[in-house]
């Protein structure tokens, strides 16, 4: 089983839409696919066509104990909820109320360790896709250091080039609990190529993260495609199937198996 958590902490940066396509482009190809909403804003949860989430079908019960089993065993190995099949792959939701984790992990010693314990209880997978929420706080945390290795999605402007800096450098704080990660790809969105910033944003993008892990392929720039896949709540490659889009998402989706297969 691999873990990746798709990781950066500015929003926007087409990183749901991201976690959602290539995991079910994986799911297709016979990959057993989990998916996990770390982000109360839920958007991978409902952009999968899913809503009305009860916080105990969320990632809390893996994560948090309750007082009664604190008194009961307080050995007891917390457990992931039972995860919701959804256009081939596995998801465990979120909903708003996961927000409470912010607060809640820093009472329990060694918290953010805690995701990381309850997925490698899982058996059966060989992917485990983890979105955390675009911050730098207690949720995205326990997201990374869940992780095997990293996958950043970089737009491809300013935005995306500005926000590298801290997010390798977060990775780095990261390992201070998960000694062994890594960033192992980096996904390239949000790309027009019609401009000038953007194919100049692209070169220097590649120059200045080539030597740390593998680039892929853009990822084109679409709204309409995406834009409406979110709102029928389906991926991209099931919404446009044969589509310049899903042809690019699958592109990714190979880059993304031989990075981690080296990796």
């Amino acid at each position: 089983m691999k873990v990746l958590t798709f990781f950066n902490h500015a929003g926007g940066v087409a990183k749901t839409s991201t976690v959602r396509d290539v995991g079910y482009v994986l799911g297709e190809r016979g990959h057993k696919v989990l998916l996990v909403d770390v982000d109360p804003q839920a958007n991978l949860t409902r952009w999968l066509g899913l809503d009305d989430v009860e916080l105990e079908e969320t990632i809390y019960p893996g994560v948090m104990p309750t007082a009664a089993e604190e008194i009961d065993d307080p050995d007891a190995e917390l457990a992931l909820p039972t995860p919701k099949r959804v256009h081939g792959v596995d998801l465990i939701p979120s909903q708003l109320n996961v927000a409470i984790l912010e607060r809640e992990i820093l009472s329990v010693f060694m918290g953010v360790v805690r995701l990381r314990e309850a997925i490698r209880r899982l058996e059966g997978y060989d992917f485990v896709l983890i979105d955390p929420p675009p911050s730098l706080g207690q949720l995205s945390a326990l997201a990374v250091v869940a992780a095997d290795s990293v996958v950043v999605p970089v737009p491809t402007n300013r935005k995306g080039l500005d926000g590298l800096a801290t997010v390798i450098k977060m990775v780095r704080e990261y390992r201070k609990a998960a000694p062994r990660l890594d960033v192992d790809f980096f996904v390239l969105t949000q790309h027009d190529k019609r401009t000038r910033h953007d194919r100049e944003s692209l070169d220097a993008i590649r120059k200045q993260l080539v030597s740390i892990a593998p680039v892929s392929t853009p990822l084109a720039s679409r709204p309409a495609y995406y834009s409406d896949a979110q709102v029928a709540g389906v991926p991209v490659p099931v919404y446009a199937p044969g589509s310049e889009a899903d042809q690019e998402i699958r592109t990714v989706a190979d880059e993304l198996l031989r990075a981690v297969e080296a990796g």
